[in-house]
């Protein structure tokens, strides 16, 4: 008996500090260093190198008392620290405050953006304060010590040089692009050329392609200054929030015979990191630093080499694709609203036929409840492994399995109000990323309309795409509703 008891005991020791192991890891944050706090103004700017896990932040409703987790649509990496002999991770996006004097904000940016890349993706090495100032010394001809700060073109430049295809996106000035994007659309099939058509045109601006940038989880250098004339400040946005704007305040355009939205529209409160102030910062469109007189001028995306499609030119194709296949959207509605219905004939359960009619309100497309489209940059092996992983059955998990997409690919989603905060979609349109804006639809890959999805091979045209979609007409082999797809870390791990 007494060795039975010293082995149990000895068991219940080993458990206790497994437990003690695990809760270690479970409660660890991240990393703060602190710089040693300077005698003259610059004794706000003492934080180093920051890794705090924004997952592990929750706040509580006022009434309810509801954990919120108010860092969801943000972006952040791994990073593995080794404390005391014991390895701990993290998942975090890099802070750090200026030193004022070898940094001032925009270097900070850079350095903070080029480590996150450098955690998150093997392309890219890890960006050291002094590789910096290594590559501005070839560009600027005047001395670098004491940093006077960079304009847009030396932040551009520097990113160039360490492997980024940046875009500068100059505000509401930025004119060409304005044009590019705002024709309205239909597609001639023999020509795939762009023509007028639409209603109510769906008109968007610099504000709307930052947007969809953040959709896509690119870390965004904004640029911000009370007068273009003005001294301008540097930060780093790299999510969205949560609140949303009501239906009434968001401007609508027709599809077809039908309301819809943007999805950029929806949000108008962002995260950023700046080096002014604490890591994970919520602020409103474009206020992104203390000072709430700075507007933002410009913004610069750092897109991998291989992206050429930019936001405004994909856009604008997938607006032209959808407008041209708004007959079939409208038709699909309906098929799955009359199947919806029939079921709701057939059900006795209460609970089943409440469900049912929750459902058919959420598909009913009405002003207050108008087809929502919201558009972003996907890595396209991601977005495969997510809509094969979740497909409902082995049709849908094949056909997404047999779609050949290039490395990157932009989306548009297609929803009702109701189905969008709910987290569904009911159609979708991808786009070949590394294709040229000239390709104009022909750069479409893959359209999905509720029950019925085709795709286009690498070699095939749009003409193609059209002959499948008409040979495929009744052919409802897939879902009517499927899961919406997202790029950020915390929606990954709740899926």
């Amino acid at each position: 008996m007494k060795n039975v008891y010293n082995y149990k005991l000895k068991d219940t020791v080993s458990e206790r500090k497994h437990m003690k192991k695990d809760n270690r890891k479970k409660d660890f944050l991240g990393t703060v260093v602190i710089r040693p706090s300077y005698t003259h103004n610059e004794t706000g700017h003492t934080y180093g190198r920051t890794l705090l896990n924004p997952y592990k932040m929750v706040t509580k409703e006022p009434n309810t008392n509801e954990k919120i987790h108010p860092f969801r649509y943000m972006i952040t990496a791994q990073y593995r620290m080794h404390l005391l002999g014991k390895t701990f991770t993290t998942h975090a996006f890099v802070f750090s405050s200026q030193d004022g004097v070898a940094m001032k904000c925009a270097e900070t940016a850079i350095y903070c953006l080029g480590d996150f890349e450098s955690a998150s993706s093997p392309l890219y090495a890890r960006v050291l304060p002094s590789d910096i100032q290594e590559k501005l010394s070839h560009r600027i001809s005047e001395r670098i010590l004491p940093s006077h700060g960079l304009y847009c073109n030396d932040i551009s430049y520097i990113l160039k040089e360490f492997g980024y295809s940046p875009m500068i996106y100059a505000g509401a000035e930025d004119y060409q692009r304005m044009l590019e994007d705002s024709f309205e659309s239909s597609i001639d099939a023999e020509k795939n050329e762009v023509i007028s058509h639409w209603d109510n045109i769906h008109e968007t601006n610099f504000k709307n392609w930052f947007h969809y940038y953040v959709e896509s989880a690119i870390p965004i250098l904004a640029v911000t200054a009370v007068r273009p004339d003005a001294k301008k400040h540097a930060t780093l946005v790299i999510g969205h929030g949560l609140k949303q704007k009501k239906i009434t305040e968001c401007k609508q355009f027709k599809l077809g015979d039908y309301p819809c939205i943007d999805t950029s529209q929806l949000y108008n409160t962002y995260i950023i990191n700046d080096d002014n102030q604490i890591p994970y910062v919520e602020e409103a469109m474009d206020h992104f630093t203390i000072d709430k007189n700075y507007k933002l001028e410009a913004y610069i995306v750092p897109l991998e080499k291989h992206v050429f499609l930019e936001a405004a030119a994909a856009v604008t194709i997938c607006d032209t694709f959808i407008e041209n296949q708004k007959d079939r959207l409208k038709k699909a509605i309906e098929v799955f609203k009359n199947l919806c219905y029939s079921k709701l004939s057939e059900v006795s359960d209460k609970e089943k036929m409440e469900d049912l009619k929750y459902l058919i309100e959420s598909i009913s497309v009405s002003s207050e409840n108008p087809l929502t489209v919201r558009y972003y940059l996907a890595n396209s092996a991601e977005y495969k492994q997510f809509r094969i992983k979740n497909g409902i059955d082995i049709d849908e998990q094949i056909f997404y399995a047999d779609v050949l997409m290039p490395k990157s690919v932009w989306v548009a989603e297609i929803s009702t109000f109701r189905c969008y905060q709910e987290g569904y979609v009911i159609g979708e349109v991808v786009l070949d990323a590394t294709a040229s804006s000239r390709s104009k639809v022909d750069s479409v890959i893959l359209l999905r309309i509720s029950g019925n999805g085709v795709y286009r091979l690498p070699q095939e045209t749009y003409t193609d795409l059209e002959k499948k979609l008409a040979e495929k007409e009744e052919n409802i082999m897939l879902p009517s509703m499927f899961i919406m797809y997202s790029n950020f870390q915390y929606c990954k791990e709740k899926e």
